[in-house]
């Protein structure tokens, strides 16, 4: 698994995973838990994983890399660093 974005919400998280999902990216979100659990944990360090295969992981970030670019983006792209 590659690691293509750290968000800082857990929502922003799941939203990036249904956008690249309708790219037909199966993406996953290993931090799911946790982070809704204990949300407080990931906004002050790595931020939640958003991960794909390896296979998908230049398409991914193509696809998240011009949503950036585009004015109004179809999920939060606020990501934690």
């Amino acid at each position: 698994m590659k690691t293509v974005a750290n968000l800082g919400t857990i929502q922003a998280a799941q939203n990036l995973k249904l956008y690249l999902g309708s790219f037909g990216i199966e993406a996953f979100i290993p931090d799911e838990v946790s982070a809704g659990v204990a949300p407080h944990l990931f906004m002050s360090r790595t931020g939640i994983r958003v991960q794909v295969v390896e296979k998908d992981e230049e398409l991914a970030r193509k696809i998240i890399e011009e949503d950036k670019d585009q004015s109004e983006s179809a999920y939060p792209s606020e990501e934690c660093n």
